[in-house]
Formats: C-alpha cells, structure tokens, sequence
C-alpha cells in the first residue's frame, strides 16, 4: 500500500470512528471534514459576529487568541491567488462582503451562497445560512459590525478604519483582511451554534458539493468514479504533495493532456490532504526534524498516537531523579527487561496499540515554496516495529550514572547521536547548525531504525574519530563518551562492557587502560590539594596525539607522572598500589607487542572502552574499601 492509499484508508477509518470533525475545546487540532479548511485566531484576525434565535445583530468582537474557526471552501478558494481570487461560500474577509472592495468577487460569493442555500431542504441548516445571508444584505451591515468593534466615532475608506484609543491617540487598522465567523445564540434550544460548530451545517456542504460534480472519471488512488481535479490544497502554506506540472513539455508526446498523467478525485485528494494536515499540526504524530523536513506516523488502531510513540525524542520516566548537571545529555532509559521488551522508552504514553497494527511513518520536506516532497515511507507491523526498537536498544545502549551513584541503561536520542558526530561545542550545548545537512542525517536513523539495520557507517566512524579528539569538547566530554560508548560497543561482531577484561589483549583497549592509570594518579595527587575539578590532567592534554602515537607518548605520560607517584604512595597508599599493579599488568601484556610494527599504528575505537573499564573498575565499591581502610 502506498502512501496516499494509506492516508485515504486512515482517513475513512477516521470516518467510522467518528474522529472526523470532533472538536475539543482545548483548540487542540481537528480532523476536518472534507471541503473545509481551519483558521487559527491571532487576536487581530477573525471577528465573530453573533445574532440573537431571530437572525438579529447581537454584537461583534475579535476572537480570542488561538481559537480556531472552521468553514466550507472550494476547490478554487482553498488555493486562490492572482487578481480575482475565488470566494469562500460562508466565512471569508471582510472585503468579500462588501461591493466597493469588489463588485465580481462580492457577487461571486452571493450566487455561491444562494446555490447553497436553494439547495438545502427547510430546516436548521437552511434557517442558519438564511439568517446570515438576511444579516449581511442589510444596508447597515457594514455600521452595525464597525459600531461595535470599534465605538461610534471612527472614519472608514473602504475598511481602513481610522479612531482614536482610550488615550485619544489616533489609529489606523485595516480590517479587510479579517475573516468573519457568524454565530447564532440560542439557535437550537439553549444551545449556540457557529459557522465552526455546526456538524449539519459541514454535512449539508459536503453533499452540497457532491451533488454538483462534474468532469467524472476514476480516481486513480481510490479506484472510484470521482469529480477529477487537478487543483490541490497547500500543505504547509501553499506547498502541494500533489502538483502536475503547467508546461506541456512535461508530458508532450506521451499524454494529450496533463490530467492523463495521473487521474485524482477530488473527494480523495481532500482526504489524503486533510489527513496529513492533521498529522502535522498534532503533536503527537508529528516532530519537526529541522529546516523543512517532518516527520509523522501514526497507527492503524491508534490513529491520533495517543500512545505517543516518537522515536526521533523519546522521554522516558523511569521514577528515579534526574541529574541537575546539564551536560548529562538528553537520553531514552531503559529501567527494566519489560521495557526493553516492548519498546516502552519509544511510548511516552499506555501502549493503545495492538501488535497486529500496522505503523505508518513518513517524513515530508519541504523543497521549494510550492512543493513538497515525501522523502521516506514506510508501513510495518507493530510487532516488527517493537521488535526492532528493543533490537536497537539492545544494540546502542551503555550504562550512565548520576551524581546520586544510580546507574541506568541510557540510549542516545537521534539528536544527541548527530550533535556529538557533526556538532561543535558551544558554551551551554553541542550543535549542529546546518539543518539541512541534519535533518538528511535524521532521515537515515529514522529508516536504520524502522527497517530494522545498522546505524549508518558514515555516522559510526565519525564517532569513532571524534573520541580520540577530546581537546575539542572541555564543555561537553561526558556527553560525546557517553554516545559513542553507547554506539560504538557492539561493532565488528565484537561487545564491550564497562567491567573490566583483564582477558582482552587488543592493543587499543590495553593503551586505553594505561591512559586511564596515568589519568588517575594525576587526578588523585591534585585531590590532595582539594583541587583536583580545576585541573587539566597530562592525560587529557595529550589525548589525541596518545591515540595517533602511543607508543612514544606512553614514556611522555609515564615521565609527566612521576612528582605525582610519590606524594600519591605516601598519602593513599591503598590507592596507589592498586594503580601500580594495574599499570604492571597492562604493560607485561603489552611487552609482547612492543618490537611489532602494529605497536607504532594508531589506536582505534577500541581505546575508550578499555580506558571507560579502567576508571570503573577503579571506582568500585572494592576500591572505596580500600581508600577508606588507607586513611
């Protein structure tokens, strides 16, 4: 199934379940109903205007800030642009209801209105549209809105209102750009009824519209006999998913027309429209991936994603504390085997989804102010989808510990994995500041994950080039060796864990040990000072050149050491031994390697893991013991 078949069928499913045209009233979005559009109040943009139960002027206001408006267009309305714009039948600005503003597209918007209108049987509908029409064909139309809105004394050229404020400063606002929104108090009972609210009233359009196709032929995504069209709604402002081109060389000479290219209805391209304009504005089925690019995905059964799957920035509360250090960076915890099991740290929310759904993902970018482009679809079944998160937790996942001495699994989030491989370290965050080139990187973690490969190699190197350069992150170390820890442990069919292998003979995991030995007896002198957080240790300063040259700079570090060793033997004797006997260990399984050509070489990735293990095995529960029993 492809990707508009897949929102057609999301969007009839929606049908059934009674989604489409359900309004919260928390302004949250709404799966519109097809043939209408939804306006988004900034406080400036929209008057409602309310009539009393007889179709009487009560009163007009601007609506409040973020209250939305829903209201009937047309194939050509919804996407107007040039010198005549079409009208919207009902709700439109304040220029369309005036005949000095335009005497075309006013009367244009009458004879759509009055089609509608004649169209309707009698009953609530027909009452609603009449009584609006009735209000707006008055003469005084125009005075009764401005009196209320504004006061009595105003001058007005043609909807550039001039007044002056509670302060007596003179203002000038334009209101023909202003929608208007009628409502009607008391319309049925004690209830209120607008343009927005009225589910009939969308109804009686809809068949309004239906009734008067034309140009019939079959949709070829639904495979239906539909009104043919090949005017589409904009996306993200006047972006299209679906655009046919308006140069004849694009087809000539394999179709006659460009419509034979490919044939859509005009029911189906407001579905598949509608479906994805709600995907977008929902917060839980849309992440925005940087510059133009979405993501969205959704569930057969969990249409709205209340089980808040997101798998580009999961969140996951686990009942332990969170750090307060901002350089912990922003991670998805794996607390228990269940949670593993099932992918819990991907659902923010109760899982609501069966595992025989199906899981629809696709990510939308936006290449040009008239264009959108689908960059990447895929749909799976739910069980594969948790099959493969717990597979790419398993597979990048390391332990991190907090101030408090809690250690828990953590896998870097898709963002932490691209600031560390391609970010720079600022003072308060590691970034990554072009969006294109990030959101390019995103769409490829998003596909390894969902079809269930490796992370890409391109991004794997990077890391394992990036821990030999500590220099370049004194802000931010313990993010960077936190991802690529976490990335970099199961590679080349090999696994690395922070305890420690004193088994492991590979050159690189054995240097990584020492390096962590002379990083400690240095760290642990400067801590006889109380002094030891101020510090650069020889350790770090010469981080990267110790992994492109080893071997010569392991006699530098065991040279810069030594005033450290003494003052360490005499004041933690405990802890210097064990150091020592470390540090012996690690070169008598070095001593073999020492005449060989392969000592010379750098060191690879393997490094950090021996030099992680190294300090952890330090700072274990053993050692405690044995600092406290030296002092």
């Amino acid at each position: 199934m492809d990707f508009f078949t897949s929102l057609l069928k999301t969007y009839e499913k929606a049908e059934l379940a009674d989604l489409v045209d359900y309004q919260k009233r928390n302004n949250e979005p709404v799966l519109l109903p097809i043939y209408h559009t939804s306006l988004k109040s900034n406080g400036k943009n929209i008057i409602s205007v309310k009539l009393d139960k007889d179709g009487q002027f009560h009163k007009a206001e601007f609506m409040t800030d973020k209250q939305m408006i829903i209201f009937p267009v047309t194939a050509d309305s919804v996407a107007r642009s040039g010198s005549h714009p079409a009208p919207h039948p009902l709700v439109d600005k304040f220029a369309y209801y005036s005949a000095e503003m335009g005497q075309t597209q006013y009367d244009s918007f009458h004879k759509q209105l009055n089609n509608w209108i004649d169209y309707c049987e009698e009953g609530d509908v027909k009452k609603f549209l009449t009584f609006v029409q009735q209000f707006i064909l008055k003469p005084e139309f125009l005075t009764l809105i401005l009196d209320s809105l504004i006061g009595p004394d105003y001058q007005n050229n043609q909807l550039k209102i001039t007044f002056c404020d509670v302060t007596g400063k003179e203002k000038l606002i334009d209101l023909s750009a202003c929608f208007l929104e009628f409502s009607i108090d008391q319309f049925q009972g004690f209830k209120n009824e607008s343009v927005s609210t009225f589910k009939a009233l969308h109804q009686s359009y809809i068949s309004f519209v239906e009734a008067n196709r034309e140009n019939l032929g079959i949709c070829n995504i639904s495979g239906r006999e539909e009104q043919l069209t090949d005017k589409h709604r904009g996306l993200v402002g006047n972006a299209k998913i679906i655009s046919v081109s308006n140069k004849r060389e694009a087809y000539k000479g394999r179709f006659r027309e460009r419509e034979d290219v490919f044939s859509v209805g005009y029911e189906t391209s407001e579905k598949i429209h509608l479906m994805i304009k709600y995907l977008l504005e929902n917060k839980n089925t849309s992440t925005w991936l940087g510059s133009s690019q979405y993501l969205i995905n959704w569930f057969s059964d969990d249409l709205t994603n209340d089980s808040r799957l997101d798998i580009v920035s999961p969140i996951f509360d686990d009942g332990l504390e969170e750090d307060d250090d901002d350089d912990t960076p922003p991670v998805i915890a794996l607390a228990t085997e269940d949670n593993k099991r099932i992918g819990k740290s991907f659902i923010k929310g109760q899982k609501l989804f069966a595992n025989d759904a199906t899981y629809y993902v696709a990510i939308l970018n936006k290449t040009s102010n008239g264009r959108i482009a689908l960059k990447y679809f895929r749909q799976l079944q739910a069980s594969q989808l948790l099959t493969n998160l717990d597979k790419w937790q398993e597979t990048y996942s390391w332990e991190s510990r907090s101030k408090f001495g809690k250690s828990r699994l953590r896998t870097p989030t898709f963002h932490d994995i691209l600031n560390v491989s391609y970010g720079v370290d600022r003072d308060r965050f590691l970034e990554l500041d072009n969006d294109n080139f990030k959101s390019d990187q995103i769409q490829k973690l998003v596909a390894s994950l969902i079809d269930g490969k490796p992370m890409p190699q391109s991004i794997v190197k990077k890391l394992g080039n990036n821990v030999k350069e500590r220099h370049r992150y004194r802000k931010h170390w313990y993010q960077v060796e936190q991802v690529c820890l976490a990335i970099l442990h199961k590679q080349n069919g090999e696994e690395f864990s922070p305890m420690l292998d004193h088994t492991n003979q590979n050159r690189s995991y054995l240097f990584g040990r020492l390096l962590a030995i002379f990083e400690l007896i240095e760290t642990l002198r400067y801590g006889l000072d109380g002094n030891n957080n101020d510090r650069i240790t020889n350790a770090e300063r010469y981080w990267t050149a110790y992994t492109g040259q080893p071997t010569k700079l392991m006699m530098l570090l065991e040279n810069k050491i030594k005033p450290y060793e003494e003052p360490l033997k005499l004041n933690r004797r405990g802890s210097w031994m064990k150091l020592e006997k470390e540090k012996e260990e690690i070169l008598e399984l070095l001593n073999p390697l020492l005449e060989t050509e392969t000592m010379e070489k750098p060191l690879d990735y393997r490094f950090i893991f021996g030099y992680y293990a190294e300090k952890n095995y330090y700072y274990t529960k053993q050692n405690t013991e044995v600092t406290e029993s030296e002092e």
